[in-house]
């Protein structure tokens, strides 16, 4: 009976070996050909995590079984780098370096199905105990109801003179898009050009930090838009069979959608960096995996900040898929990163990530 369990054991541990294997590759493939393996990337760490615990099985077996998980996790090794981060980072970073704090604010929690300021108040509060130099808000929301003005609140706390926000929807009194603000002057701004849905938009701001013209790029890239209905089917999963398979097509066919999306959305994104004119900072919501393809092309040769600087898990989803690292901020080399922190607050379903840079002029 026990040869026939470990005979089990090791056939799944042998599809969990692939699927982590396939996970190296999501990068690399183009989700609008082969969309299924963009899945793999953005499981990484779980797949991760249980090619460890078939390590330590089959260790405990005194088995050679065990040298399948360490073979697969030793081809791809480089790729936990991109998640956890062991490293000193300066308790004080250099006087003149710049701040940077970027946030998906998730609308300060103000449009759900009531009416509540609480989150904001949270997000307020939060922002209230430091100054940044520059500000860049995902999913940022303005709205006139009961008197609550938010843009007025953010204006009032950052102090920022110069602001550059872009609504793309907008009813009822209520404005929703992305914002870019800044202590610096503002020189140039625009949108980055591609099919846009809902909040998922791309600008950039061209900033003159004493006297260094500097391109900050904001953007929240293609989200599941899952609806109240599919949150609930992934905490309850229910069991009845008719449900349960139609529940599972709906959450695998906005997986589907929004990997190619964000394909067609990051392209866009990597062609204008590649004619800035600019040393860049890249930051904002990519709703995707340090393993995928979108990840990928945007990063291009710039520096993720976090592999450059970060330290522990770097985890920034603050939702119901847990180890999710889908908030960046990436630099061009010529810019020095002196100081980066995933903010583990609970503030939004994201974390805040603050960075501090130095420009040579």
């Amino acid at each position: 009976m026990k040869k026939f369990i470990d005979k089990i054991l090791f056939i799944v541990n042998v599809l969990a070996g692939i699927s982590l294997f396939t996970a190296y590759l999501s990068p690399y493939i183009n989700p609008s050909q082969f969309w299924y393996v963009s899945f793999f990337g953005l499981a990484y760490p779980i797949l991760l995590i249980i090619n460890g615990l078939f390590i330590l099985y089959w260790l405990t077996q005194i088995k050679k079984q065990m040298f399948f998980s360490v073979a697969i996790i030793a081809i791809g090794y480089f790729h936990f780098g991109k998640f956890v981060r062991y490293q000193n980072q300066e308790s004080y970073p250099p006087i003149e370096s710049v701040k940077l704090l970027s946030h998906n604010i998730r609308a300060f929690g103000l449009n759900g199905p009531e009416f509540q300021t609480e989150d904001s108040k949270k997000i307020l509060q939060f922002l209230d105990k430091e100054l940044f130099d520059v500000y860049c808000f995902q999913e940022f929301f303005d709205t006139k109801q009961k008197g609550f003005a938010p843009y007025d609140s953010i204006k009032k706390i950052t102090g920022a003179k110069y602001r550059h926000v872009e609504y793309l929807v907008e009813f009822r009194g209520n404005r929703f898009g992305i914002a870019t603000m800044s202590q610096y002057p503002i020189v140039e701004k625009g949108i980055v050009s591609f099919e846009r849905e809902g909040t998922n938009m791309c600008i950039y701001t061209d900033i003159d930090i004493n006297g260094k013209i500097v391109r900050v790029y904001n953007m929240h890239l293609q989200s599941l838009s899952f609806r109240k209905k599919d949150y609930e089917f992934l905490k309850t999963l229910n069991f009845n069979q008719d449900e349960t398979l139609g529940g599972a097509k709906n959450i695998v066919s906005r997986f589907k959608s929004a990997f190619i999306k964000r394909e067609e959305q990051a392209k866009s994104i990597h062609n204008h960096i590649e004619d800035c004119p600019y040393p860049v900072v890249v930051c904002g919501d990519f709703n995707d995996s340090p393993l995928s393809y979108s990840y990928e092309l945007i990063k291009g040769n710039l520096t993720d900040a976090f592999e450059a600087k970060g330290k522990g898990i770097g985890s920034t989803y603050n939702g119901i898929f847990p180890l999710l690292r889908i908030d960046y901020i990436l630099h061009s080399p010529e810019i020095e990163n002196t100081y980066f922190e995933v903010v583990k607050e609970d503030l939004s379903d994201h974390y805040p990530l603050v960075a501090y840079f130095t420009f040579d002029k």
